[in-house]
């Protein structure tokens, strides 16, 4: 009565209703048919059987439907359908003809139905049914048992007729139950293998989306007409854009009013159909930085060798530079230091000698006026080339830290104490401590944590020039890390400044040497630590020395290495 290709061994619900919508339909057609043929042929036959099928159909039907939503088992429910049409047919058969009527052939409609939705067993199970319906009737009609609603002859048919007709159709039914019962497990068996197929895509490409999201390095595809396709989160971090903005953009359109050389770079392999390994090249993004990036270009073939697009992975190299720069700071420095040390030897050695002479002829020498205070002059220089020269041998050769558990507030009390003692001091500055919600107690070197506490806490009352507050606070991190800051009202750091605080022999104080910062963040490096410097939004400066906490073996790593430069 109706026919659906079903996806797999049990049907969907979707599927059910679509079979039997289209079966009220064929039922309504094939009954119409009926109808009309018996009253253009017999206009005294009564209709009333075929119009009490008809209805018997819709019931069939519509009582399957509402059962199937009340939890009907769907297979029984199916079997039970599939038999009740047989015998609807049969009926249809029986008021159209009998076993001469053209309707016989409705019985092949109810096979496929049974095989596209019960597959072969089904098929071949209602062909059987159909069968013995049609082979019975026409045993019942040869031996006068039953008539037909509408006569065709001059009495029942003879016994060969039969005999062919009755062969004909069991022949007809069951090859069509076999093949279309072949065909729906076909189709059930491709069905499957489709939405295996089907699932693998769906999570190869999720894999994908989730390799590509988390991928370090950003990722661009471009197809062979320059369409932008894929822009993973990391491209678009480094590059500024939102995937949104550009994805289905040309690639000149997207990239080139900014990033000409990175649009021109992908246009070019498009083209040539090239790929480049990993090259450098420099790039502006929308904020008007300059970025620079390591890239490298693939081109996307098919099987056949046909270029379907362009793949662009890159990094962005700014880490790196600062890195190289860092190095090349560094070597110079180291150089520079190893060879500055040499000299400040050779000179300390005669200023000792000039400047234990200048002190003699100042106390035998009976000296006035300009004579004295040129006298003084030259001692006090001579002074300071010794202390310039003491802070610069201090900063190349500072010796490995010695690490122990020391408590930051207690080592604040001696530095305190020996701020208050420091002449360069001013009495009129004011100094409050505060240490968080208990004692911070980290390893570190404790006379060279004091040196570096006391030389930020220096030049913070020199900056606030005799009046304000110095603010000191200690806190500890949620991973171990110590962080002690410094808080001054002074005027803060000058934008120039900023950028060679921590520079050897800077300065901005008249007459220092600009080896303090230096020295104290080396220390501080020493540890595996860093200071910190800004602009506080309610005026004056603040320093922050921040000391982690170290494992056995990097502390022996960083041992060693302050070893191997002390040795220099």
């Amino acid at each position: 009565m109706g026919f659906l290709a079903s996806q797999g061994t049990a049907p969907s619900a979707r599927s059910i209703t679509t079979f039997l919508g289209l079966r009220a339909i064929i039922l309504t057609l094939i009954v119409g048919a009926g109808i009309m043929i018996v009253q253009l042929t017999q206009v005294s036959v009564d209709v009333g059987p075929l119009y009490v099928l008809l209805l018997l159909g819709y019931a069939v039907g519509g009582a399957l439907f509402f059962g199937l939503k009340l939890g009907l088992p769907l297979v029984p429910a199916l079997w039970t359908l599939m038999i009740i049409d047989v015998l609807i047919e049969t009926g249809i058969v029986h008021c159209s003809g009998g076993v001469t009527s053209q309707f016989s052939l409705v019985f092949g409609l109810s096979i496929i139905a049974a095989a596209m939705l019960l597959q072969i067993h089904g098929g071949l199970g209602i062909a059987l049914l159909a069968s013995l319906c049609y082979t019975g009737y026409g045993v019942l009609e040869a031996g006068g048992i039953l008539s037909p609603a509408v006569q065709k002859g001059l009495g029942p048919p003879a016994a060969a007729t039969l005999f062919i007709r009755a062969y004909l159709h069991v022949s007809v039914f069951f090859v069509v139950g076999a093949v279309a019962g072949y065909l729906a497990q076909r189709a059930g068996h491709k069905g499957r293998q489709l939405e295996h197929a089907r699932t693998k895509l769906k999570q190869l490409k999720v894999d994908t989306d989730r390799i590509l999201e988390h991928m370090s390095s950003g990722v661009l595809v471009v197809d062979s007409k320059g369409r932008i396709l894929t822009v993973n989160p990391t491209a678009e971090q480094i590059l500024g854009v939102d995937k949104n903005d550009i994805a289905g953009l040309q690639v000149e359109a997207a990239f080139d009013p900014l990033m000409p050389e990175f649009a021109c770079e992908i246009l070019r392999a498009l083209e040539t159909e090239q790929g480049k390994l990993r090259h450098e090249i420099t790039v502006k993004r929308h904020n008007g930085s300059h970025l620079p990036l390591g890239l490298s270009i693939s081109i996307l073939k098919d099987d056949g060798g046909i270029k379907r697009g362009v793949i662009a992975i890159f990094k962005d190299l700014t880490d790196v530079r600062e890195m190289e720069e860092r190095m090349r700071k560094a070597d110079r420095l180291a150089a520079i230091g190893e060879l500055s040390a040499g000299i400040a030897h050779e000179i300390r050695n005669p200023l000792a000698s000039i400047s234990g002479s200048i002190e003699m002829l100042y106390n035998e020498l009976e000296l006035s006026g300009d004579d004295r205070r040129l006298m003084q002059l030259v001692m006090q220089e001579s002074d300071r080339l010794n202390r310039i020269i003491n802070d610069f041998l201090e900063f190349a050769r500072l010796r490995p830290p010695k690490r122990q558990t020391v408590s930051v507030a207690k080592c604040l009390d001696e530095v305190l104490m020996l701020l208050g003692n420091d002449p360069a001091v001013k009495k009129g500055v004011e100094t409050e401590v505060r240490c968080g919600s208990g004692d911070v107690v980290v390893e570190f070197d404790e006379e060279q944590m004091k040196q570096v506490m006391l030389n930020l806490a220096i030049n913070a009352c020199e900056a606030m020039r005799g009046s304000g507050k110095l603010v000191i606070e200690t806190k500890k991190t949620a991973d171990g890390q110590a962080r002690v800051v410094f808080q001054d009202e002074g005027p803060g750091i000058g934008d120039e400044a900023r950028a060679h605080l921590f520079e050897p022999f800077f300065t901005t104080k008249e007459g220092g040497t600009g080896l303090g910062l230096a020295i104290a963040n080396k220390i501080v490096e020493a540890h595996g630590g860093r200071i910190e410097a800004r602009n506080r939004a309610d005026g004056g400066a603040e320093f922050s020395v921040v000391i982690p906490a170290r494992t056995s073996e990097e502390r022996e790593s960083v041992t060693e290495e302050l070893s191997s430069v002390g040795s220099r």
